[in-house]
């Protein structure tokens, strides 16, 4: 029976880049497309004028340096982009910063995900891990509630928060502000209630990521 990624893959033919200093990988994956003659897997160490125009570029995460890494995603936003070698805490990264990158390949994947995988984004669509998916979904819901919440706060809920955020104290916080400390702490309780932050630096990190201080 013939594999429904394998069916997909023979339809038409495709162009696929590799990113990576790795001849091991590349060999590998050679391997992994070896029924597919139709797609064109080539190797690179940079990213070289006319390679951009890849079907799929595959990014070999393990091969680059952090900030050579967000370099290349940056030139790579308008082409279809896999990570590949990634470890899942540096995907999830990643993806928090190019939510358009397509898929993601873990040092494990095996031959038939990896195949899947391809298909699925040549067809437009992502590739994902599930737990990585869950994680970049429950961070999402996360920031969708504090966005919510923020709005709820008062001005000076804001205020106080964003100048606890840049490491005053309550007390240095009452000062500038011609308040009372016990009215400082009232307000930074009843902000973290509103957005259901356990602690101070994180309603602090929250609202800076929304707001400053010369805004409110």
């Amino acid at each position: 029976m013939i594999d429904e990624a394998r069916s997909a893959l023979v339809a038409s033919s495709a162009r696929l880049v590799l990113l990576s200093n790795s001849e091991l990988l590349d060999n590998s994956l050679h391997q992994y497309l070896v029924d597919y003659p139709q797609l064109r897997l080539t190797r690179s160490n940079t990213l070289r004028f006319g390679l951009n125009d890849a079907n799929l570029t595959l990014v070999d995460v393990g091969s680059f340096q952090d900030e050579d890494c967000l370099r290349i995603l940056r030139q790579l936003r308008d082409t279809p982009t896999a990570l590949v070698n990634a470890q899942p805490e540096q995907a999830r990264r990643l993806l928090e910063l190019h939510p358009w990158i397509k898929g993601v390949f873990y040092p494990c994947t095996s031959r038939g995900n990896f195949s899947r995988g391809v298909s699925v984004m040549l067809d437009g669509g992502d590739w994902l891990p599930r737990a990585l998916m869950e994680k970049l979904l429950g961070r999402y819901r996360q920031l969708t509630h504090a966005s919510r919440a923020i709005d709820d706060l008062s001005v000076r809920e804001k205020q106080i928060l964003a100048l606890a955020g840049k490491g005053l104290s309550n007390s240095e916080i009452a000062d500038r502000l011609h308040l009372s400390t016990h009215t400082i702490k009232s307000h930074i309780h009843n902000a973290l209630s509103k957005l259901g932050a356990s602690n101070r630096a994180q309603g602090a990190s929250l609202v800076l990521g929304h707001v400053s201080e010369a805004g409110i």
